[in-house]
């Protein structure tokens, strides 16, 4: 039996913590980035809202179980371990043991804290590309130390890379909506550092209106999401794809497409890429499509298909190849790269319910 320490978080967080991680991908190019001060301050904000318990040998493994204060679930996230069977059924019963003492429904995971920040596993074999920029990475055998301890899938993403030689047959169909650009009532906005500035607090509405009704989606705080979503963020975006729609009549923000290229092989020299400055370093050049959306008051017009044929235009001039990121297994939008041939990498949440 495993001594493992099972402790409320009080505000601070062990330096084992964040040793856990450094030693599971020691060596590894394929591995989640982790910033400690921003984890930390993570930590902070969600206390509020949830009470969190770590559970932790210090040494090969982590885990902190998270319980929302209005929520009849709970959460776990912030995973790490050694393939150690003995170890996991011990800390998961642990874990399960603090949800039935709350009267938690079911356990979900690995998502850390809400959507907006790490969380799924990567299933099977790693894909040609290795990993992209902040693509959910874990070793291959996480999924079967979930399955040991009788987690299943719950919801299932995708992300398919379609190679130079077949990304002609992505512009099918879409001639007519990128020669209509320019005619419908609608303008377009590049997602420049500057325009970024300027509709930073309206994008962030946006996002929420569009992704409230996913599946464990939480709302966070406008400081929140600067966290993750701000200048330095904007820096690394396609200027050329990425855009904002604005309805000329209103005014509103409709519609929303974040792409960037990856980035990931100029890491660890290049730490905070930046477009303007790294794009051109990038031997191979794969765009990523990664935040799309429409507001759900302006979904029905087709703007979906302005939004893939304005990021076509750039795609032919200044990309190889192109991956479309994270989508989930039903959604409509996995339809876009049907018809051409692609490389797919899974990743699922999972769950175990409790009421028996």
């Amino acid at each position: 039996m495993n001594q493992i320490d099972r402790f409320v978080y009080d505000g601070t967080l062990p330096d084992s913590f964040f040793r856990i991680s450094e030693k599971i991908y020691q060596g590894s190019t394929i591995r989640p980035a982790e910033d400690p001060e921003l984890i930390r301050t993570l930590f902070e904000m969600e206390a509020l809202q949830h009470d969190i318990v770590i559970y932790t040998d210090h040494e090969n493994f982590r885990l902190a179980g998270i319980f929302p204060k209005q929520e009849k679930g709970a959460y776990f996230g912030f995973w790490e371990s050694t393939n150690s069977a003995e170890l996991n059924v011990q800390v998961f019963r642990l874990l399960e043991a603090d949800a039935r003492e709350r009267n938690r429904e079911n356990l979900i995971g690995p998502i850390n804290f809400s959507t907006y920040h790490q969380n799924r596993l990567r299933i099977g074999l790693h894909p040609s590309w290795s990993m992209f920029d902040k693509e959910p990475v874990n070793p291959t055998y996480y999924p079967d130390l979930l399955a040991l301890v009788n987690f299943r899938e719950k919801i299932t993403y995708e992300s398919r890379i379609v190679k130079k030689e077949d990304l002609p047959g992505l512009y099918v169909d879409k001639d007519n909506f990128i020669k209509a650009i320019n005619k419908i009532p609608f303008d377009f906005i590049p997602l420049t550092p500057e325009n970024w500035k300027r509709y930073e607090k309206e994008i962030f509405g946006l996002i929420d209106a569009i992704f409230s009704e996913n599946p464990f989606y939480k709302p966070i705080s406008f400081d929140q999401f600067k966290l993750i979503y701000n200048y330095k963020f904007s820096a690394k975006l396609c200027p050329h794809s990425s855009v904002i729609l604005q309805d000329r009549a209103s005014g509103r923000l409709v519609a929303i497409s974040m792409c960037h290229p990856n980035y990931h092989s100029l890491y660890p020299t290049v730490k905070e890429p930046t477009f303007a400055r790294d794009y051109s370093k990038l031997l191979h050049k794969t765009i990523l499509a990664k935040t799309i959306g429409v507001h759900p008051d302006f979904r029905r017009l087709g703007l979906m298909n302005y939004i893939g044929a304005y990021g076509l235009l750039s795609l032919r001039e200044l990309y190889d190849d192109v991956m479309f990121c994270l989508m989930r297994s039903d959604n409509f939008s996995v339809h876009f790269s049907n018809h051409v041939p692609y490389e797919l990498a899974r990743y699922a949440l999972y769950e175990k319910n409790l009421v028996n």
